[in-house]
């Protein structure tokens, strides 16, 4: 029988000041966060900005570069503060989980945080400098370049956020493979259909222009590929 993590009997209404507890270090933790991060805005806004030094912004609202800054601080402080979201999170429902369900919770966080981080970081320094130069290129002299700081930041954040999770696809695939939902002779019987929802997919997620959903459709491959081997190993184990 597998063995459950001891906790306090706690009633519904002791659950629920529970969570409250819970709830209110986590707003904490992110308002303390945000306003360190706003401090700082200036330099993070400048990590942004670096991809393409030669790139001029504006901005075309009297309050567009104040949210501008308050966007890029939410976000740092949310991410500065996500060890207490997480802890606070964990501390709450690990309790109800038994031993086999933490391990295994815990390795796909791992393993689904080093993947977004991996992405994340691939979209800065790979797939956003390619992007940005060579929209770069079809500028015009008779054509005023005026790209404004919102919608930079905007179109930036989100290649960011779509490369992140879309990396998570090996973490998913380990997920269904361990709970037999899908096995790696399936993956490679379907991967001709598969490719093409991809691209789908690469459309859907990007802005529309082909250079962004090809690079969005390549690693996407890659990790197709990487998921099907994950699932393979998953599936001979499994058959042991």
């Amino acid at each position: 029988m597998r063995e459950i993590v001891k906790n306090k009997n706690l009633t519904m209404l002791g659950h629920l000041v529970e969570l409250r507890k819970r709830m209110l270090y986590i707003v904490v933790a992110n308002l303390i966060t945000t306003f360190i991060c706003y401090e700082y805005s200036n330099i993070l806004i400048e990590i942004f900005l670096n991809m393409n030094k030669s790139m001029k912004l504006v901005y075309l609202t009297p309050p567009e570069l104040f949210l501008a800054y308050l966007k890029i601080s939410l976000i740092g402080g949310i991410i500065l503060a996500s060890p207490i979201t997480i802890l606070q999170i964990w501390t709450f429902v690990s309790p109800g989980l038994y031993k086999d369900e933490r391990l295994y919770i815990v390795g796909s966080f791992i393993g689904g945080l080093l993947f977004f981080i991996t992405g994340s970081y691939f979209a800065y320094k790979m797939v956003l400098p390619t992007m940005l130069e060579f929209f770069q290129k079809f500028q015009r002299d008779e054509i005023a370049q005026m790209i404004s700081i919102g919608s930079y930041l905007d179109f930036v954040l989100s290649i960011i956020f779509t490369f992140g999770i879309v990396f998570e696809m090996p973490v998913l695939a380990a997920l269904l493979a361990k709970l037999k939902l899908i096995k790696a002779t399936t993956l490679k019987k379907k991967q001709p259909i598969m490719i093409l929802i991809i691209f789908i997919v690469a459309a859907v997620m990007t802005p529309p222009d082909i250079i962004s959903q090809i690079m969005l459709a390549l690693p996407m491959i890659l990790l197709l590929q990487l998921s099907i081997g994950i699932c393979w190993l998953i599936n001979k184990y499994q058959e042991e």
